[in-house]
């Protein structure tokens, strides 16, 4: 049974594509969500990010890049432990072309791409339990406010941001 609706799931996804990003986001993490650790189902919601941020990287902002960057940590957050370095493997690839973006780019002052992303956060963000939320987004936001920190010092001293943080395990 637990097959047969992930199955679903995957036939959704398939159908919303980009034309419904939200809605496609949401059935590829609700498919995995069934099979936590499963690498295919993973890809697969990564993958649709992937293109997703592809598709749109000549119209993209900074708060577009961070956003998609905080999903990719949100879906983190539903892989086991036993699973983590795989969910890093999958992950790796998208986390690498967000800060390609951000350094070869000339990103947008304004888009409208936050209609569309900040829907697909909310939604992977509801998904997570309470205990979830108190203990895993507290590592995150503490995580980004010390990169946040270092980057402001590292501007100051006119210095080049380097790759010295490792994102926390969910």
């Amino acid at each position: 049974m637990k097959s047969a609706i992930c199955f679903g799931y995957k036939v959704l996804a398939g159908e919303y594509g980009q034309g419904s990003p939200v809605d496609a986001l949401q059935a590829n993490d609700r498919a995995r969500q069934m099979f936590p650790s499963d690498k295919g189902l993973l890809q697969n919601e990564i993958g649709f990010l992937f293109e997703f941020i592809d598709k749109n990287t000549n119209k993209v902002t900074e708060k577009d890049i961070d956003q998609v960057g905080m999903m990719i940590k949100l879906i983190k957050i539903k892989v086991p432990k036993s699973s983590s370095v795989m969910a890093d493997s999958v992950c790796e690839p998208l986390v690498n072309r967000l800060e390609r973006i951000k350094s070869d780019t000339e990103l947008k002052e304004t888009s409208n791409i936050y209609q569309v992303s900040e829907p697909m956060m909310y939604n992977l963000y509801s998904d997570l339990t309470e205990q979830e939320r108190n203990e895993k987004i507290a590592i995150i936001i503490l995580k980004t406010i010390e990169d946040m920190d270092r980057i402001d010092y590292l501007k100051k001293n006119k210095k080049k941001p380097t790759k010295k943080s490792v994102t926390p395990k969910p």
